[in-house]
């Protein structure tokens, strides 16, 4: 999902160099909406991953420290 929104992001560059070489506001505005979007979109998902990834890690400390006790106590 990442990937797609990266290629997107750069597409709308890309348009939004030409229409401003052009000056065709009609694909300018349209575009740096878009970018906008697709930025707001490409934070959201990093903080869902940066969020699974922390509980995920939590899981793994509570499995050691199990283990960890269970070893302490034989």
């Amino acid at each position: 999902m990442v990937e797609g929104l990266i290629s997107v992001l750069i597409l709308a560059f890309l348009t939004l160099v030409f229409g401003l070489l052009k000056d065709l506001m009609i694909i300018i505005i349209p575009q740096v909406i878009l970018i906008g979007v697709v930025i707001y979109l490409l934070v959201r998902v990093r903080v869902k991953i940066s969020k699974a990834e922390k509980e995920k890690l939590g899981a793994k400390i509570e499995d050691l420290e199990k283990k960890i006790e269970g070893l302490g106590k034989k």
